[in-house]
């Protein structure tokens, strides 16, 4: 019997074997037959032999491939099978535990026929939780849709939407353990699970509510010539008036205030700072009622309307809503918040 070493030699050898046959410079050859003293030539020409012989080594590296690709599957197939295997029987432990547990300790005996409605009863349940999943799927498929469109029209930039997912608490969407062990909420139902998730934690971290109660926009978010000027700029924020008379401005998302005081360009201003790197900006305020530090939530009371710092335009409110430094139209971000906790109650 040929010892391991010699087969291991040959395999060493095999790559330069191919690479010889592959390059070899391959000549005529011509077969003479004879036949009742009849002589017959064959000629086998060199292009013949070196196309068969490169064939032969396709073919057979191909075949060694696919040997391989299937024995490959083969021991998947037989791992996951175990598995199953393995998963069933945790299963039937746990039936006869609790039916133990319902005969007063006593270990459960089942008949054959039991055992056939226990099967049976198992593959219905998973059938039912099975189609439930898939049910489940195409709901927040269509969920996923309907939110990606209302964030298309809040005007955030992708720029803008990656700041928000990478300051949100979990730091992006990371499937729990229990739903990566669960074989029914991979694949595409994971997929399905990780956007809804990555979307809800852009939406809600927009704020929902407004600064003042009633009011008419004297100056919107964009492109406008500058009241004291007369050139045109890029308007960071909205000038809000009230139409009521009620001055008071609330914070439009519970936070922590990080700035009260005075700026040469805005006034009297506050900066509250809420989660997922949003910021929110009052300033022109004629008062302030609150300080550096505070814990501050929608019926907070910021201050009042005024017309302080660089200010023609009578008493208005400029308000401002900043995702990682950058300014974001407050209209559309709040309309779009609103929209969507709307969805949310009447899905409840």
């Amino acid at each position: 019997m040929r010892s391991a070493y010699h087969y291991l030699t040959y395999i060493r050898r095999l790559p330069d074997l191919i690479k010889l046959t592959w390059t070899r410079d391959y000549q005529d050859v011509q077969l003479i037959l004879e036949q009742s003293g009849d002589l017959k030539y064959f000629k086998i020409p060199a292009s013949f032999q070196r196309y068969f012989a490169r064939g032969f080594i396709v073919s057979g590296l191909f075949l060694t491939v696919l040997i391989l690709i299937l024995s490959v599957s083969t021991l998947i197939l037989g791992v996951s099978r175990a598995r199953l295997e393995h998963s069933h029987k945790e299963v039937y432990r746990a039936l006869l535990s609790s039916a133990a547990d319902n005969n007063g300790g006593e270990a459960a005996s089942l008949n054959d026929e039991q055992m056939v409605a226990l099967a049976q009863t198992i593959r219905d349940r998973d059938m039912s939780i099975r189609r439930f999943v898939e049910t489940s799927m195409v709901i927040v498929s269509e969920e996923n849709n309907t939110l990606k469109a209302q964030l298309e029209t809040s005007g955030l930039t992708e720029k803008i939407v990656k700041i928000i997912q990478q300051n949100s608490s979990s730091g992006g969407f990371s499937m729990d353990s229990d739903i990566q062990s669960n074989p029914l909420l991979r694949g595409k139902v994971a997929e399905e699970l990780a956007t809804n998730r990555s979307l809800r934690e852009v939406l809600y971290a927009l704020p929902v509510h407004r600064p003042v109660a009633n009011f008419s926009v004297l100056s919107d978010f964009g492109i406008r010539k500058h009241p004291l000027t007369g050139k045109s700029h890029f308007h960071t924020g909205l000038d809000l008036m009230s139409e009521t008379g009620d001055d008071k401005v609330f914070a439009v998302k519970p936070g922590i205030v990080v700035m009260s005081g005075y700026h040469p360009q805005y006034g009297n201003t506050v900066v509250i700072r809420h989660l997922n790197g949003v910021e929110s900006l009052y300033a022109h305020l004629a008062k302030l009622t609150v300080k550096v530090g505070d814990k501050v939530t929608t019926e907070s009371l910021l201050g009042y309307i005024g017309n302080t710092g660089e200010s023609s335009t009578g008493q208005h409110l400029h308000f401002e809503i900043l995702v990682g430094g950058y300014p974001v139209n407050p209209q559309k971000v709040i309309r779009t918040a609103q929209y969507v906790q709307q969805i949310q109650n009447s899905n409840k």
